[in-house]
């Protein structure tokens, strides 16, 4: 309802020492800048990792991409 997609991310000790979290949460954010554009407007998303091993960012965007309308119209049933 507030008209822009937000953003939240929690990441855990299991991922690794504070370096490891930081760059897990830099490359987050930066796949959420790059699609922030094509994703539904007005969700709060919160992204957790769950694994220690680092994506690569095409794989973070693509993903946000095709999770995030689907959380949308499961949201709007």
């Amino acid at each position: 309802e507030l008209g822009r997609t937000r953003l939240g991310l929690s990441v855990s000790k299991k991922i690794g020492n504070a370096v490891a979290r930081n760059r897990f949460k830099r490359l987050y954010r930066e796949a959420f800048r790059l699609t922030r554009a094509e994703l539904p407007v007005g969700l709060d998303l919160i992204l957790l990792p769950r694994s220690a091993r680092e994506p690569v960012l095409e794989d973070v965007c693509r993903a946000l991409r095709e999770l995030a309308p689907a959380v949308a119209r499961r949201l709007k049933k």
